[in-house]
C-alpha cells in the first residue's frame, strides 16, 4: 500500500521540483506584467490560490486514488521518505520549522538538538572513476541519529550536492 503511495509521491514531488526550478531560473527581464496583474486581481478577489495550496490538492488527490482512509502513520512515513529522497538531510530542520509553524506547535528544533559535522571528501571522476576534485562541507543533523543513520545521512547529503564520490570522511565540528 505504502509503495504505490510512494510512487505517486515521488512523481508529483518531481513535477513541482522541476516547475519550482524553472519558475526560479526566469530573469527579471522575462517579468510577465500581465500575469502579475491577474495574479493580484485573483488575489484581491480571493481566487488566488498558491503553490502550497495546489500541491496539497494534489497531494490529497493522489491519496485518495490510492487510500481514502491512509492512517496518519502511512501519510507520515511517505512523507519521511520524500524528505530523505528528494530534499536531503541538511533541509529537516528547515522542514519541520515551517511543518510546526502551519500547524501552530511552538516548540522549535534548537541548536542544542543538533550536531555539525565536518565532511571531507573526493569527488569521483565520471569517466575513469578515479578520484577527482576534493571537496569540503557541514552537515547538519539531529543528536539522536545512531551512528549508521549519521554516516548514511552525511553520506546522501554528499552525493546530493557533489554527485559521485570516491571518497568521504567526516567529524564532529
Amino acid at each position: 500500500m505504502v509503495k504505490p503511495i510512494l510512487r505517486i509521491y515521488h512523481k508529483l514531488n518531481s513535477s513541482l521540483l522541476k516547475k519550482l526550478k524553472k519558475l526560479k531560473k526566469k530573469k527579471m527581464s522575462q517579468f510577465n506584467t500581465n500575469k502579475w496583474f491577474k495574479n493580484q486581481y485573483l488575489q484581491e478577489a480571493n481566487l488566488y490560490e498558491e503553490k502550497a495550496d495546489l500541491a496539497a490538492k494534489a497531494i490529497d488527490q493522489a491519496i485518495a486514488g490510492v487510500d481514502e482512509s491512509l492512517s496518519y502513520s502511512d501519510f507520515a512515513k511517505a512523507v519521511a521518505t520524500i524528505l530523505k529522497n528528494e530534499y536531503g538531510v541538511q533541509n529537516y530542520d528547515k522542514f519541520m520549522e515551517v511543518l510546526h509553524s502551519e500547524l501552530g506547535i511552538n516548540e522549535e528544533i534548537s541548536d542544542y538538538e543538533m550536531v555539525v559535522y565536518k565532511v571531507k571528501g573526493i569527488t569521483a571522476d565520471m569517466d575513469e572513476g578515479g578520484p577527482d576534485e576534493p571537496f569540503e562541507m557541514e552537515v547538519k543533523l539531529e543528536s539522536s541519529l545512531s551512528d549508521v543513520e549519521v554516516k548514511n545521512a552525511i553520506r546522501d547529503a554528499a552525493r546530493k550536492e557533489q554527485g559521485k564520490l570516491y571518497k568521504l570522511d567526516y567529524k564532529k565540528a
